[in-house]
C-alpha cells in the first residue's frame, strides 16, 4: 500500500469512524477480556494509553456509571476528539477526559497516578525496542503502587483469516445467522482488505512488532513489571498480559 495510506491509516479511520465500523468481533472480544481483568471497586481510575477513538468506552460504560474515572490519551487529535464525542453519546462525559499525547513522552497531567493502565494494541506500532521500553516506563510512572497494567499486543501468529473466522462465529452466537451473514459478506471483506491485511503486512515486514509469548513477558519484565498472567486473544493473533510493579 502507498505511503499516504500508511501515514494516514489511523487518523482517517478514527475521524470517519471507519475503524469502528470495520472492527471485527474478535477485536471487540479482546476488549471484553480487558474489562474482565479490571480489579473490583467502584472508584477506580483508569488510563487508556493509545485510546484511539475511545472504543473501549463501549465496554467500560457500566463500570464508569458505577464510579470508574476514565482518562484517555492518543497521539492523534482525531482519536481524542472521537473518544470525547463517544463519551458524550454514551452519557458518561462527566467521568471521561482525554488528552493528545505521545506514549514516549511524559503524561501531560498533574502527577496523577492510576489504579489501572491499559495499552490495548498501542505499543506494538512503536518502531524500536528502545521506544517501547521508554513507553512502558512512562506507563509505569503513571501507576499507583498497587496498580494493574493490562497490555494487548499482536503475536507472531497474527492471521487475518483466523480473526475473520472467529469473528463470524462470535457474531452468529451472539446475534444470529442473519447478522453473521451480513458481517461475513458485506462488512468483513473490507475489514480484511483495508485493515487486517495492512496490519499483517506491517507486522511481517518488521515495521511493527509482533511477539512470541516469551518476548511479550520479557519486554514487560525489562520495564520493571512482574508478569502475573498472559493469554492468547484475538483468535490466537495476540496476547493479553497482566502486570504489576515489580
Amino acid at each position: 500500500m502507498g505511503k499516504f495510506y500508511s501515514k494516514n491509516y489511523w487518523s482517517v479511520g478514527f475521524q470517519s469512524r471507519l475503524y469502528d465500523r470495520l472492527s471485527p468481533e474478535s477485536y471487540l472480544e479482546s476488549m471484553r477480556r480487558v474489562v474482565a481483568f479490571l480489579p473490583e471497586g467502584k472508584s477506580l481510575t483508569l488510563l487508556d494509553a493509545g485510546c484511539g477513538s475511545g472504543l473501549l468506552l463501549r465496554f467500560l460504560e457500566a463500570r464508569i456509571r458505577e464510579g470508574l474515572v476514565y482518562t484517555g490519551t492518543d497521539l492523534l487529535k482525531s482519536g481524542v476528539g472521537q473518544a470525547l464525542l463517544r463519551a458524550q453519546e454514551l452519557g458518561i462525559a462527566d467521568r471521561v477526559s482525554c488528552f493528545q499525547s505521545n506514549l514516549t513522552s511524559p503524561y501531560p497531567g498533574d502527577g496523577q497516578k492510576f489504579d489501572v493502565v491499559v495499552g490495548h494494541f498501542s505499543l506494538y506500532t512503536l518502531a524500536s525496542n528502545e521506544l517501547r521500553l521508554l513507553a512502558l516506563k512512562n506507563l509505569k510512572a503513571f501507576m499507583k503502587m498497587e496498580g494493574v497494567l493490562i497490555l494487548t499486543n499482536p503475536s507472531v501468529d497474527y492471521d487475518a483469516d483466523s480473526i475473520i473466522e472467529q469473528s463470524v462465529r462470535l457474531v452468529r452466537e451472539r446475534h444470529g445467522i442473519l447478522a453473521s451473514l451480513i458481517k461475513q459478506y458485506l462488512v468483513y471483506p473490507f475489514t480484511k482488505a483495508i485493515g487486517l491485511r495492512f496490519i499483517q503486512k506491517q507486522l511481517s515486514s518488521g515495521k511493527w512488532q509482533a511477539y512470541t509469548r516469551e518476548e511479550f513477558s520479557q519486554e514487560m519484565e525489562r520495564a520493571g513489571f512482574a508478569v502475573q498472567h498472559i493469554e492468547e486473544v484475538y483468535a490466537g493473533s495476540a496476547f493479553i498480559g497482566i502486570g504489576r510493579l515489580a
